[in-house]
């Protein structure tokens, strides 16, 4: 069976297919091999001669958390034919033209907000910062678009899934 990885690293979009063997592969690197540890959740990535430990953490559906080398990244996790259909959903023009919700990926405490209501943003432009693990956390834009910031203040703190903002696309 294979898994189709998927990301938005600093503001790329990025695809990674993992295959039942444990290897993984991407359009940028190929051999990338994960090694489950004895503690629940860490993985040593195998990286040619280098060892990277890891952390995935998973919501049990499809989405999933991924920490290194100090940075935490959200990713969505679909079989290869279920992320084939995605595709094909999203790049239809009812998707185009939906509000997209930005949803805390995790608990954290909203260290800041760089937008204010009304704002227009670009793809992978900066939103809010949350410091979860004592990490700052940077929740970045996956679209183009006029903001609508929630009533939420800096320095509260938030349980994953709460509303921070939607995002209204840009229509040509």
């Amino acid at each position: 069976m294979t898994f189709i990885v998927t990301s938005d690293l600093d503001g790329t979009p990025t695809t990674v297919k993992l295959f039942a063997d444990g290897t993984a592969a991407s359009d940028s690197r190929t051999g990338i091999r994960l090694t489950p540890t004895e503690r629940s959740g860490l993985f040593t990535a195998h990286l040619g001669e280098e060892d990277v430990p890891v952390v995935i953490e998973t919501d049990g559906v499809t989405s999933v958390t991924v920490s290194f080398r100090g940075f935490t990244h959200t990713a969505t996790v679909l079989q290869e034919h279920h992320a084939a259909l995605m595709a094909i959903l999203a790049a239809s023009p009812a998707a185009r033209s939906r509000n997209v919700r930005i949803a805390a990926p995790m608990p954290g405490l909203l260290k800041a907000t760089i937008v204010r209501d009304g704002d227009v943003v670009r793809k992978g432009e900066m939103l809010f910062t949350l410091e979860a693990m004592k990490m700052e956390n940077v929740i970045s834009a996956p679209i183009a678009g006029t903001v609508h910031v929630a009533e939420i203040s800096e320095g509260t703190a938030v349980e994953k899934g709460t509303l921070l903002c939607t995002i209204e696309p840009i229509t040509a």
